[in-house]
């Protein structure tokens, strides 16, 4: 079957090495919510790649949507993946959190799932569906094993204490079974001494990987 849109997988991804851009990156921090700007702010190479995820998946979502999307339609709730909301909902919290994810894959928005290890920042989006990316230095097989469960946890926003439910965990032509329901598996081979995967809910039909040069990670 031919690959449509929806099915394909937008990946962005970034070498920190380098010249980092202070001032963009600054501008960046602060339209971010108040607790997610504290996290980002404190220039450590964690903070800095994290905030380098953020502005890779403003550029993975906005390609998605054919749009300009703000710093403020990424909603981070706390033991949640972060997801696109509308500016209007970006601020619900509580209880109604996970109601108000669901309702949002419902309308349709694109999912996004952020990692980052080493040098390497990447984040992964697709239009329709869920995504778990992840990246970890090392190209042994433990490694690459184990890439593939935390793109399953990063996936479905399970959470690290979900990962004793993978041990068993076994693929079959290029799917795992989990939770009811199939995921399609895709190792990346994109940086190098490294391993990295994506899962999926939806079959993808290509995988649109570009990279973007630190002098041009926080740009407009």
């Amino acid at each position: 079957m031919q690959a449509v849109e929806s099915e394909t997988l937008i990946l962005y991804h970034t070498d920190l090495r380098g010249q980092w851009p202070e001032d963009a990156a600054r501008a960046l921090a602060v339209r971010l919510p108040y607790a997610r700007r504290l996290a980002v702010s404190s220039g450590t190479s964690a903070a800095k790649a994290s905030l380098a995820g953020i502005a890779l998946a403003l550029r993975a979502l906005a390609r998605l949507l054919g749009r300009r999307v703000a710093a403020g339609e990424i909603h981070f709730a706390q033991g949640q993946k972060p997801r696109l909301a509308p500016l209007t909902a970006a601020g619900a919290g509580g209880a109604a959190d996970a109601t108000a994810a669901a309702a949002m894959l419902d309308r349709g928005l694109p999912d996004f799932s952020i990692s980052h290890s080493g040098p390497w920042v990447g984040c992964a989006a697709v239009a329709h569906g869920r995504v778990g990316f992840d990246v970890e230095m090392g190209t042994d097989e433990r490694i690459a094993d184990w890439v593939v469960r935390e793109a399953a946890l990063k996936a479905t926003g399970a959470g690290i204490r979900a990962a004793r439910e993978l041990r068993e965990l076994e693929l079959h032509d290029g799917r795992m079974y989990w939770r009811g329901e199939y995921w399609h598996v895709r190792p990346l081979a994109l940086f190098p001494e490294a391993s990295a995967c994506v899962l999926s809910s939806l079959a993808l039909g290509a995988v649109a990987a570009q990279p973007v040069a630190l002098a041009e990670l926080f740009a407009p």
